[in-house]
């Protein structure tokens, strides 16, 4: 495929993205995907950043690599006490909040 196909493709889905962020379910739906790719990232991240495999970070935790895998993947929502383990083994502090949402 073309550059300017690609180009059109995705200034298309931009599109339609924006189109549909204008009905609640889809927004909400949209945003609660983002906040659990941003999770998946900064797990990733942090791994890398302390030049872990994802065996060895699931071994610190007491969990198996698939279970990282997948957390990394976005494929699924984290519990909160996996993430405070992976935050122990990282050497960072778990900071979770509640904050009023944009209108």
């Amino acid at each position: 495929m073309s550059k300017s196909k690609n180009s059109y493709l995705g200034s298309d889905l931009k599109g339609l993205i924006k189109e549909q962020m204008k009905h609640s379910e889809f927004a909400e739906a949209y945003e609660l995907e983002r906040e659990r790719l941003q999770i998946a990232h900064k797990v990733r991240a942090l791994r890398e950043k302390n030049n872990l495999t994802q065996t060895q970070l699931a071994e610190l935790i007491g969990t198996k690599q698939p279970s990282i895998a997948r957390l990394e993947a976005g494929n699924c929502w984290p519990r909160i006490d996996m993430l405070e383990k992976i935050a122990w083994a990282l050497g960072v502090n778990l900071d979770v909040r509640f904050t009023k949402k944009a209108a």
